[in-house]
This record gives C-alpha cells, structure tokens and sequence, in this order.
C-alpha cells in the first residue's frame, strides 16, 4: 500500500489517479498479451502452453484488485476529507 502512495507522490498523481492507473494498466496484459504471443510464436506448437502463465496472471490481477477496493476507498475517502491548497 505504500508503493501507490509514493508513486502518486512522487508522479503529482492524485489519489484518484493513482487508483485509476493501478486499475487500468493491468487490463493490458490479456489483450495485448495474446495477439503478441501469436506473433512471436506463430508457428510453436507450444503456444497453447506458452500461454497458461498469462492466462493465470489476468485474473490473478482480478482477484487481487478486488481484494484491494476497501483499502483504497478508505485512502481515498482520508484523502478528501484533508484540507487542500489547490485541488
């Protein structure tokens, strides 16, 4: 949890942006993963099996997103209850 808060600090993210990007930029890896690996291995036969390991890690970032919702929503919330300068 403390990595997103010195990532947003450290980029002049906010906390809602921050969120944002921890959200959005794992929803690459299965739809570009797979077209990439078709052409990288078009003709491997082991392609299926090459595969698995990102077939295991998109829903893997699911699930863990999920777990993560009420921590962030409680930072968030802490976040908009602050005092601020320029918001």
């Amino acid at each position: 949890m403390q990595t997103k808060r010195t990532f947003g600090k450290f980029m002049n993210f906010s906390p809602a942006d921050t969120i944002a990007i921890m959200f959005c930029s794992t929803h690459k890896s299965l739809t570009l993963g797979i077209p990439m690996m078709k052409l990288i291995f078009h003709d491997d036969p082991r392609l299926t099996m090459l595969s698995i390991p990102l077939l295991v890690y998109h829903p893997t970032q699911i699930l863990l997103g999920g777990c993560l919702v009420p921590y962030l929503r409680q930072w968030l919330t802490e976040f908009s209850k602050l005092p601020h300068i320029n918001t």
